[in-house]
């Protein structure tokens, strides 16, 4: 008699309920994880022919970022171009004199045009610049350019570089 009241009393196995409420959390979440991490930039670069880039294996995007481009034989400043090169040497960018230079004036002027854009046309993080520049250069002529766009008002750089393979 004992056996059958156990019997009894033991419940039938019930599969637990499905929580719907979770699993939707946990997709979202990774719905959203995965359209911020695919997102492409629509910004291509052109490259010019003489221009030989490092290779690195970070990736960094740039967004809305004023270009300079130091390739063997110029230097542009997004379209425009600045200076011829000779010799791998900007003659005309002193180190004594960098605030008379060209360069310096064009940056300073497209960062006053930066401070009077809509809050939605400007940079968010702040005014930065894509610095294009060919490997073969010395540190000495890189930061002639560095120096002046710091002190033309822009602190910010990213250089670009090939993706490693």
């Amino acid at each position: 008699m004992a056996l059958g009241r156990r019997r009894k009393s033991i419940k039938k196995f019930m599969p637990p309920k499905l929580m719907l409420t979770s699993m939707m959390d946990m997709f979202t979440i990774i719905l959203i994880f995965l359209l911020f991490s695919f997102s492409e930039n629509p910004e291509t670069l052109k490259l010019d022919k003489d221009l030989e880039l490092p290779r690195s294996s970070t990736e960094t995007g740039y967004d809305k970022a004023v270009k300079i481009v130091l390739s063997k034989n110029e230097l542009r400043l997004d379209d425009e171009k600045i200076y011829e090169v000779h010799n791998r040497k900007i003659a005309e960018l002193s180190i004594a004199d960098l605030q008379s230079s060209t360069l310096f004036q064009r940056l300073k002027s497209r960062r006053n045009e930066h401070k009077a854009a809509p809050d939605d046309e400007a940079p968010q993080q702040g005014p930065h610049i894509l610095f294009l520049c060919d490997q073969s250069y010395a540190f000495k002529t890189i930061n002639s350019v560095i120096k002046t766009a710091g002190m033309a008002g822009y602190p910010n750089f990213q250089f670009a570089v090939l993706q490693e393979k």
